[in-house]
């Protein structure tokens, strides 16, 4: 298995993890795009997960990010994006950004926004 499919299939297996601690039921299909499906007050909802290890710079960036592909091919209903090294998560819903290429801070990875998140992935069906 290559190492971006390892981290890849991490980030699958603790957001599922992390997401059943809620109370959500987590399926892995890894079919048409989806990786999981979670079902919430009795609603099915599609996820992909993005995960990736670490912080990276870029080019000329001062500042390491977390750099995410998200292909708008895709029909998901949310993504879930992983930090792997800080074991924590990030719900957003399909249609929240526009770009191919998602980067996210560090610092946005914490408990606080986590649980926010997956409490707005709930309330969302």
């Amino acid at each position: 298995m290559s190492k971006s499919k390892s981290v890849g299939r991490a980030g699958e297996f603790l957001s599922a993890y992390i997401l059943e601690t809620y109370g959500v039921e987590v399926h892995h299909v890894d079919r048409d795009g989806a990786d999981l499906w979670c079902k919430v007050q009795g609603s099915i909802l599609t996820v992909q997960v993005k995960a990736s290890s670490k912080p990276m710079r870029y080019g000329h960036d001062t500042k390491e990010m977390y750099t995410y592909h998200t292909p708008k091919t895709l029909e998901v209903d949310w993504y879930c994006f992983v930090a792997l090294d800080k074991q924590l998560l990030l719900m957003k819903k399909s249609d929240s950004f526009e770009t191919s290429k998602l980067r996210i801070s560090p610092n946005e990875f914490n408990e606080v926004n986590q649980r926010r998140t997956i409490e707005e992935f709930m309330e969302s069906c």
